[in-house]
Protein backbone atom coordinates (compact mmCIF):
# COMPACT_ATOMS: atom_id res chain seq x y z
CA UNK A 1 0.00 0.00 0.00
CA UNK A 2 2.80 2.35 0.81
CA UNK A 3 3.30 2.61 -3.17
CA UNK A 4 0.08 4.63 -3.03
CA UNK A 5 1.80 7.41 -1.69
CA UNK A 6 3.87 8.79 -4.04
CA UNK A 7 0.68 8.39 -6.70
CA UNK A 8 -1.33 10.40 -4.44
CA UNK A 9 1.33 12.89 -3.99
CA UNK A 10 0.97 12.84 -7.75
CA UNK A 11 -2.97 13.24 -8.05
CA UNK A 12 -2.30 16.15 -5.80
CA UNK A 13 0.07 17.74 -8.02
CA UNK A 14 -2.65 17.35 -11.13
CA UNK A 15 -5.31 18.92 -8.64
CA UNK A 16 -2.96 21.90 -7.78
CA UNK A 17 -2.41 21.91 -11.64
CA UNK A 18 -5.64 22.41 -12.45
CA UNK A 19 -6.62 25.22 -9.51
CA UNK A 20 -2.97 26.60 -8.74
CA UNK A 21 -0.65 25.70 -11.60
CA UNK A 22 1.67 28.85 -10.21
CA UNK A 23 2.42 27.13 -7.35
CA UNK A 24 5.15 24.84 -9.27
CA UNK A 25 7.84 27.53 -9.50
CA UNK A 26 7.64 27.48 -5.84
CA UNK A 27 7.63 23.93 -4.76
CA UNK A 28 10.37 23.26 -7.45
CA UNK A 29 12.89 26.13 -5.53
CA UNK A 30 12.15 24.96 -2.69
CA UNK A 31 13.17 21.30 -3.54
CA UNK A 32 15.92 22.07 -5.47
CA UNK A 33 17.38 24.41 -2.85
CA UNK A 34 16.17 23.04 0.44
CA UNK A 35 14.61 19.59 0.24
CA UNK A 36 16.99 17.72 -2.03
CA UNK A 37 19.98 19.47 -0.33
CA UNK A 38 18.83 18.35 3.28
CA UNK A 39 18.46 15.01 2.49
CA UNK A 40 21.40 14.66 0.45
CA UNK A 41 23.78 16.26 3.43
CA UNK A 42 21.73 14.19 6.16
CA UNK A 43 22.81 10.78 4.41
CA UNK A 44 26.22 11.85 3.83
CA UNK A 45 26.51 12.90 7.41
CA UNK A 46 25.64 9.13 8.12
CA UNK A 47 27.65 8.18 5.17
CA UNK A 48 27.81 4.26 4.23
CA UNK A 49 30.38 2.30 2.46
CA UNK A 50 29.80 2.38 -1.33
CA UNK A 51 28.18 5.90 -1.86
CA UNK A 52 30.83 7.32 -3.94
CA UNK A 53 30.83 4.02 -5.85
CA UNK A 54 26.88 4.44 -7.00
CA UNK A 55 27.53 8.10 -7.72
CA UNK A 56 29.95 6.77 -10.84
CA UNK A 57 28.06 4.24 -10.92
CA UNK A 58 25.03 6.56 -11.64
CA UNK A 59 27.40 8.83 -14.15
CA UNK A 60 28.40 6.06 -16.20
CA UNK A 61 25.08 4.89 -16.19
CA UNK A 62 23.55 7.66 -17.71
CA UNK A 63 26.96 8.73 -20.05
CA UNK A 64 26.20 5.24 -21.67
CA UNK A 65 22.59 5.91 -22.28
CA UNK A 66 23.80 9.31 -23.42
CA UNK A 67 26.19 7.50 -26.06
CA UNK A 68 23.03 5.12 -27.06
CA UNK A 69 20.96 7.60 -28.23
CA UNK A 70 23.40 9.86 -30.09
CA UNK A 71 24.19 6.73 -32.36
CA UNK A 72 20.03 5.36 -32.56
CA UNK A 73 18.67 8.98 -32.85
CA UNK A 74 21.22 11.82 -33.70
CA UNK A 75 20.04 14.31 -31.94
CA UNK A 76 21.67 15.82 -28.33
CA UNK A 77 18.09 17.03 -27.10
CA UNK A 78 17.37 12.97 -27.92
CA UNK A 79 19.93 11.80 -26.26
CA UNK A 80 19.50 14.24 -22.99
CA UNK A 81 16.20 12.84 -22.55
CA UNK A 82 16.95 9.47 -22.85
CA UNK A 83 19.62 9.39 -20.16
CA UNK A 84 19.17 12.39 -17.93
CA UNK A 85 16.43 10.87 -15.69
CA UNK A 86 13.98 11.84 -12.89
CA UNK A 87 16.17 10.34 -10.06
CA UNK A 88 15.30 12.60 -6.93
CA UNK A 89 11.61 13.68 -7.65
CA UNK A 90 10.58 10.52 -9.15
CA UNK A 91 12.78 7.97 -8.15
CA UNK A 92 13.16 8.28 -4.77
CA UNK A 93 9.99 8.31 -3.67
CA UNK A 94 9.38 5.11 -5.47
CA UNK A 95 12.44 3.80 -3.85
CA UNK A 96 11.15 4.26 -0.42
CA UNK A 97 7.58 2.84 -1.06
CA UNK A 98 8.63 -0.19 -2.47
CA UNK A 99 11.93 -1.40 -1.08
CA UNK A 100 12.08 0.42 2.38
CA UNK A 101 14.14 3.57 4.32
CA UNK A 102 17.64 1.73 3.11
CA UNK A 103 16.89 2.67 -0.69
CA UNK A 104 17.26 5.89 -0.03
CA UNK A 105 20.83 5.97 0.47
CA UNK A 106 20.72 4.14 -3.07
CA UNK A 107 18.84 6.54 -5.15
CA UNK A 108 20.22 9.42 -3.46
CA UNK A 109 23.53 8.18 -4.37
CA UNK A 110 22.34 7.97 -7.96
CA UNK A 111 20.62 11.12 -7.92
CA UNK A 112 23.87 12.59 -7.16
CA UNK A 113 25.83 11.39 -10.26
CA UNK A 114 23.00 11.73 -12.64
CA UNK A 115 22.54 15.73 -11.58
CA UNK A 116 26.43 16.10 -12.02
CA UNK A 117 26.02 14.45 -15.27
CA UNK A 118 22.67 16.38 -16.40
CA UNK A 119 24.35 19.48 -16.27
CA UNK A 120 27.47 18.40 -18.18
CA UNK A 121 25.38 16.91 -20.68
CA UNK A 122 22.92 19.67 -20.44
CA UNK A 123 25.52 22.06 -21.24
CA UNK A 124 27.23 20.54 -24.09
CA UNK A 125 23.83 19.05 -25.88
CA UNK A 126 22.40 22.89 -25.76
CA UNK A 127 24.84 24.30 -26.17
CA UNK A 128 28.17 22.88 -27.60
CA UNK A 129 30.39 26.42 -27.02
CA UNK A 130 29.91 26.28 -23.23
CA UNK A 131 33.72 26.98 -22.11
CA UNK A 132 35.42 25.21 -19.80
CA UNK A 133 35.42 27.48 -17.10
CA UNK A 134 32.15 28.09 -17.31
CA UNK A 135 31.01 24.44 -16.60
CA UNK A 136 32.72 23.80 -13.93
CA UNK A 137 31.68 27.12 -12.55
CA UNK A 138 28.03 25.99 -13.04
CA UNK A 139 28.60 22.16 -11.80
CA UNK A 140 30.08 23.79 -8.23
CA UNK A 141 27.18 26.02 -7.62
CA UNK A 142 24.28 23.55 -8.52
CA UNK A 143 22.62 22.68 -5.14
CA UNK A 144 23.28 18.80 -5.09
CA UNK A 145 26.89 19.26 -5.69
CA UNK A 146 27.01 22.12 -2.81
CA UNK A 147 25.07 20.13 -0.49
CA UNK A 148 27.66 17.29 -1.05
CA UNK A 149 30.21 19.24 -0.24
CA UNK A 150 29.08 20.55 2.79
CA UNK A 151 27.99 17.26 3.99
CA UNK A 152 31.33 15.68 3.36
CA UNK A 153 33.09 18.52 4.83
CA UNK A 154 30.52 17.89 7.94
CA UNK A 155 31.03 14.07 7.69
CA UNK A 156 34.73 14.59 8.32
CA UNK A 157 34.50 16.81 11.04
CA UNK A 158 33.95 15.37 14.85
CA UNK A 159 30.82 16.66 15.89
CA UNK A 160 28.55 13.53 15.63
CA UNK A 161 25.63 15.24 14.16
CA UNK A 162 24.40 12.16 12.47
CA UNK A 163 23.17 10.99 15.90
CA UNK A 164 21.73 14.53 16.83
CA UNK A 165 17.79 13.70 17.44
CA UNK A 166 16.39 17.09 15.50
CA UNK A 167 18.57 16.78 12.89
CA UNK A 168 17.04 13.25 12.21
CA UNK A 169 13.30 14.89 12.91
CA UNK A 170 14.45 17.32 10.14
CA UNK A 171 15.66 14.61 7.86
CA UNK A 172 12.26 13.07 8.26
CA UNK A 173 10.37 15.99 7.54
CA UNK A 174 12.55 16.89 4.54
CA UNK A 175 12.43 13.63 3.25
CA UNK A 176 8.64 13.61 3.24
CA UNK A 177 8.58 17.35 1.93
CA UNK A 178 10.98 16.10 -1.03
CA UNK A 179 8.44 13.31 -2.28
CA UNK A 180 5.42 15.38 -2.29
CA UNK A 181 7.07 18.30 -3.72
CA UNK A 182 8.41 16.48 -6.04
CA UNK A 183 5.39 14.71 -7.22
CA UNK A 184 3.16 18.06 -7.04
CA UNK A 185 5.75 19.16 -9.61
CA UNK A 186 5.38 16.65 -11.95
CA UNK A 187 1.18 16.20 -11.65
CA UNK A 188 1.14 19.86 -12.36
CA UNK A 189 3.28 18.93 -15.67
CA UNK A 190 1.43 16.06 -16.92
CA UNK A 191 -2.24 18.37 -16.37
CA UNK A 192 -0.67 21.15 -18.17
CA UNK A 193 1.07 19.56 -20.83
CA UNK A 194 -0.91 18.23 -24.30
CA UNK A 195 -0.08 14.25 -24.82
CA UNK A 196 -1.42 12.45 -27.93
CA UNK A 197 -1.24 9.34 -28.71
CA UNK A 198 1.10 9.75 -31.21
CA UNK A 199 3.61 11.70 -28.63
CA UNK A 200 3.03 8.56 -26.12
CA UNK A 201 3.77 6.42 -29.50
CA UNK A 202 7.41 7.93 -29.65
CA UNK A 203 8.09 7.78 -26.24
CA UNK A 204 8.12 3.86 -26.52
CA UNK A 205 11.04 3.15 -27.89
CA UNK A 206 13.31 5.51 -26.02
CA UNK A 207 11.67 3.79 -22.79
CA UNK A 208 12.68 0.33 -24.09
CA UNK A 209 15.78 1.32 -25.26
CA UNK A 210 16.56 2.92 -21.66
CA UNK A 211 15.35 -0.12 -19.85
CA UNK A 212 16.80 -3.16 -22.06
CA UNK A 213 19.98 -1.11 -22.32
CA UNK A 214 20.14 0.42 -18.37
CA UNK A 215 18.43 -2.86 -16.84
CA UNK A 216 21.98 -4.65 -18.54
CA UNK A 217 24.51 -2.42 -16.69
CA UNK A 218 22.42 -2.36 -13.61
CA UNK A 219 22.60 -6.45 -13.74
CA UNK A 220 26.41 -6.65 -14.54
CA UNK A 221 26.97 -3.64 -11.84
CA UNK A 222 24.99 -5.65 -9.09
CA UNK A 223 26.89 -8.68 -10.34
CA UNK A 224 30.14 -7.38 -10.44
CA UNK A 225 30.22 -6.02 -7.21
CA UNK A 226 29.18 -9.36 -5.26
CA UNK A 227 31.77 -11.02 -7.38
CA UNK A 228 34.36 -8.75 -5.96
CA UNK A 229 33.23 -8.95 -2.40
CA UNK A 230 31.66 -5.84 -2.53
CA UNK A 231 27.98 -6.65 -1.24
CA UNK A 232 26.60 -2.93 -1.68
CA UNK A 233 23.14 -2.20 0.81
CA UNK A 234 22.17 -6.03 0.48
CA UNK A 235 18.55 -5.30 1.56
CA UNK A 236 18.03 -3.04 -0.92
CA UNK A 237 20.61 -2.71 -3.84
CA UNK A 238 17.69 -3.98 -6.38
CA UNK A 239 15.95 -0.48 -5.59
CA UNK A 240 18.73 0.18 -8.34
CA UNK A 241 16.58 -1.70 -10.59
CA UNK A 242 14.18 1.58 -10.96
CA UNK A 243 16.99 3.65 -12.61
CA UNK A 244 16.13 2.21 -15.99
CA UNK A 245 12.60 2.54 -15.81
CA UNK A 246 12.46 6.31 -14.95
CA UNK A 247 11.40 9.14 -16.94
CA UNK A 248 12.94 12.35 -18.50
CA UNK A 249 14.01 14.44 -15.89
CA UNK A 250 11.79 17.50 -15.28
CA UNK A 251 15.17 19.89 -14.94
CA UNK A 252 15.58 19.87 -18.74
CA UNK A 253 12.49 21.61 -19.95
CA UNK A 254 14.03 24.64 -17.98
CA UNK A 255 17.43 24.38 -19.04
CA UNK A 256 16.62 24.02 -22.48
CA UNK A 257 14.32 26.85 -21.84
CA UNK A 258 17.61 29.10 -20.22
CA UNK A 259 20.21 27.74 -23.07
CA UNK A 260 18.07 27.86 -26.34
CA UNK A 261 14.48 30.12 -25.31
CA UNK A 262 12.65 26.70 -26.19
CA UNK A 263 10.73 24.14 -24.68
CA UNK A 264 10.83 21.06 -27.37
CA UNK A 265 11.47 18.69 -24.43
CA UNK A 266 8.51 19.09 -22.68
CA UNK A 267 6.27 16.79 -24.51
CA UNK A 268 8.91 14.27 -24.25
CA UNK A 269 9.31 14.49 -20.68
CA UNK A 270 5.74 14.56 -20.00
CA UNK A 271 5.04 11.39 -22.53
CA UNK A 272 8.21 9.64 -21.19
CA UNK A 273 6.81 10.12 -17.25
CA UNK A 274 3.29 8.42 -17.96
CA UNK A 275 5.04 5.51 -20.09
CA UNK A 276 7.31 5.19 -17.22
CA UNK A 277 4.22 5.18 -14.76
CA UNK A 278 3.29 2.38 -16.29
CA UNK A 279 5.98 0.48 -16.57
CA UNK A 280 6.91 1.06 -12.71
CA UNK A 281 3.48 0.05 -12.11
CA UNK A 282 4.33 -3.42 -13.57
CA UNK A 283 7.39 -3.89 -11.85
CA UNK A 284 5.75 -3.08 -8.68
CA UNK A 285 3.15 -5.47 -9.11
CA UNK A 286 6.13 -8.07 -10.10
CA UNK A 287 7.74 -7.12 -6.76
CA UNK A 288 4.52 -7.59 -4.78
CA UNK A 289 3.59 -11.10 -5.96
CA UNK A 290 7.43 -12.55 -5.79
Amino acid sequence: MSILIPLAYLLIGVLLGRFLPEIKNILAKALTKIFIPLVIIYNLLAYQAGTALLALFSVAFCSLLFVCGLVLWKNRLTALTLSYLNVGWLGLPIAIALFGDEASHIIIAAYVGSSIFGNIASSLALQSDMPWRGLFYRIVRMPPVMAVIVGLALHVLPLHLAQNEYLSILYEVAKQMMSLAGMGVLGIWLYNSKVSLQSLRESIPHAIVRAVVGTSMVALFIVGCRSLGYDLFPDSIWALALLPLLPPAANIVVLETYYCGTGNSAQTIVCGTVVSLVLIFVFSFILMEI
